[in-house]
């Protein structure tokens, strides 16, 4: 099979525009037509009614039963109207017969105003004025009140009006009579006044459909290019997901050789090398986690842990860890809690508050920080004031977006990869806390969070966690790894040995389970990769290996997948979790947690 890609041979965009607007015409059409059926049981009852009306008070008058016949045609008309409405009612393919049933709508039409007009046949001659005014009143009211039911037509219109109203001057100048002379003037300047009337109105009509259909055009347009958006989007995600995979996994291997490599050559002339290698593994790795961070608060995992703190030991933290940082560029760094007591998730507010420091310390060349919590009404505004180079007005809408750094068209990654204000809107959307920005270029910047204030009855017996220190790792400890790649399998094998680790190595779960099967000594926790050959996954090579062991082991999952899917699937797992490329440092704290 060949495939080729080659420039659309299609439609023409002056052609696909023609097709376009016969498309418009022909539903414009079908509306007017449909707009016809809908008032035909109100037009047909009324006119059964002014029938009756007129032919009983003519016959009770004059006594002609000549009239008879005129009122026979007219029900008679008026009763296969009825019938055809009815017809075209409990039609359920109307919409794709609607020329037939144009056809015989206007058949219809015609015939009544026809026989409504053939009245003056059967009254006049006559020179008696009530008898004449009485059949011009019911006439004209006619023309005149079935406009509104046929205006949404133009052809109905003159169908109507004309086989109605033009028969009765006619007749009236054919008998050459003063008084039937003057009443036709007036029944032709009647005729050309309604049909001036139905005709704007009918105008109006057209306008109003072609503006709704116009209208319901650009809806279904805007709803088109938002799912190719919303396609281009996921398609995006995928690519990013994949691309991350692709590249963490070399980046995981060089980052363990380089562990381990930094151990052997510690204390010779080579171990500078190492070290400058291994601080661009670090930045690198700086820039995946960013990216797996706004993988994770899209993917809906991150669930905030809300309680009752003092802000005091947030600011507390953040002093101890940027304190340092911002003494070494120059820069005041002061934190006024006052305080203050919020609610909130501790750990994703001081994520937020250090993103917005860290960002101030990196565009702030002299002058400083400064961190204060205000009361207002009901909540706690927490600003990060700096004297730093300031934001335009045009460009503060943008400072949230992804990537999006000012001044650093270079992309100098020692600058960031503007994605920490990206996180910051992503968490304070999470925990609900507005986020406002104001600057001044050349004067600073001030990012306010509003975070609810804490009712000091409510701080009972609510403190923050304390962070534990792990034991270290103990002595003939066994692992048992499992990775489809030969390299990451060497390199790992490699730099858990340096930590004295008897390593069992596989490439897919049967060779996991065989290992476990035959191992004499207790295997005391499982690393395992989440992507392996052959449609295995981490997820069913550990509940592998528990069963042939019969026993809950200790398991961690590598991925390097940081699609929102996969992220949200791994934690739901339950299971400890570590993203590509890992550092040795992450490994380790890991590990120490699963002795």
């Amino acid at each position: 099979m060949t495939y080729r890609i080659a420039q659309d041979a299609g439609q023409s965009a002056s052609e696909l525009i023609a097709e376009s607007n016969s498309q418009q015409r022909n539903d414009l059409l079908l509306a007017q037509i449909h707009a016809l059926y809908s008032t035909n049981w109100f037009t047909s009852a009324g006119a059964i009614v002014t029938a009756m009306t007129f032919w009983v008070a003519y016959l009770a008058y004059t006594g002609d039963g000549r009239v008879l016949i005129w009122a026979a045609l007219v029900h008679l008309i008026q009763a296969a109207r009825i019938f055809n409405g009815w017809a075209y009612q409990r039609d359920e393919r109307a919409w794709q017969r609607m020329p037939v049933w144009r056809q015989r709508f206007m058949a219809g039409l015609l015939a009544s105003g026809l026989v409504w007009g053939s009245a003056p046949l059967f009254v006049l001659p006559t020179h008696d004025l009530a008898t004449i005014c009485l059949m011009m009143l019911v006439m004209l009211g006619m023309g005149s009140g079935g406009i509104g039911a046929i205006v949404a037509y133009r052809p109905a219109v003159w169908a109507w009006l004309l086989a109605l109203l033009l028969p009765l001057p006619v007749l009236l100048l054919w008998y050459q009579a003063p008084l039937h002379n003057a009443l036709a003037i007036f029944s032709l300047a009647y005729l050309g006044v309604n049909l001036a009337f139905a005709f704007g109105q009918n105008d109006l009509l057209v306008r109003a459909l072609k503006a709704q259909f116009d209208n319901a055009e650009l809806v279904a347009q805007l709803r088109h290019q938002m799912t190719l958006a919303a396609q281009a989007d996921k398609e995006k995600s995928r690519f990013v997901a994949s691309a991350s995979h692709d590249l963490r996994q070399p980046m995981h291997a060089l980052g363990l050789f380089a562990s381990a490599l930094e151990k052997r050559l510690a204390g010779t002339s080579e171990a500078p090398l190492v070290s400058n290698l291994n601080r661009c593994i670090e930045s690198l790795d700086r820039s995946f986690n960013a990216m797996l961070d706004i993988s994770k608060l899209d993917a809906g995992v991150v669930e905030p842990q809300l309680q009752s703190f003092p802000i005091r030991d947030v600011f507390r933290r953040l002093h101890m860890h940027f304190a340092g940082q911002a003494e070494g560029a120059g820069l005041h760094l002061r934190f006024k809690p006052g305080g203050k007591h919020v609610t909130s998730d501790p750990q994703l507010l001081e994520r937020i508050l250090s993103n917005l420091i860290q960002n101030a310390i990196k565009y702030t060349r002299d002058g400083g920080i400064v961190v204060v919590a205000r009361n207002s009404g009901p909540n706690v505004n927490i600003e990060v004031w700096d004297t730093g180079i300031g934001i335009p007005e045009a460009e503060l809408p943008r400072v949230f977006d992804e990537f999006y750094q000012l001044h650093n068209p270079e992309r100098d990654r020692n600058r960031g990869l503007g994605m920490g204000l990206a996180i910051v809107k992503r968490l304070a959307l999470l925990l609900d806390h507005p986020l406002t920005v104001a600057s001044t270029v050349g004067k600073g910047t001030m990012i306010r969070l509003s975070v609810p204030q804490t009712d000091l009855n409510a701080l009972h017996g609510m403190n923050l966690e304390a962070e534990t220190v792990p034991s270290p790792i103990g002595n003939a400890r066994t692992l048992l790894f499992i990775d489809d790649e030969e390299a990451i399998r060497d390199s790992m094998a490699l730099l858990l040995r340096e930590w004295d680790y008897e390593v069992l190595v596989a490439s897919n779960i049967n060779e996991a389970c065989l290992l476990a099967a035959n191992h004499p000594e207790p295997i005391h926790a499982v690393l395992s990769d989440l992507r392996l050959r052959n449609g295995e996954d981490g997820l069913q090579a550990i509940n592998a290996i528990r069963h042939v062991l019969g026993y809950q082991i200790p398991a961690v999952l590598v991925t390097g997948d940081t699609s929102p899917e996969q992220v949200k699937r791994v934690h739901d797992s339950g299971h400890r979790v570590l993203f590509k490329p890992v550092l040795p440092k992450e490994l380790f704290s890991m590990l120490r947690q699963l002795s």
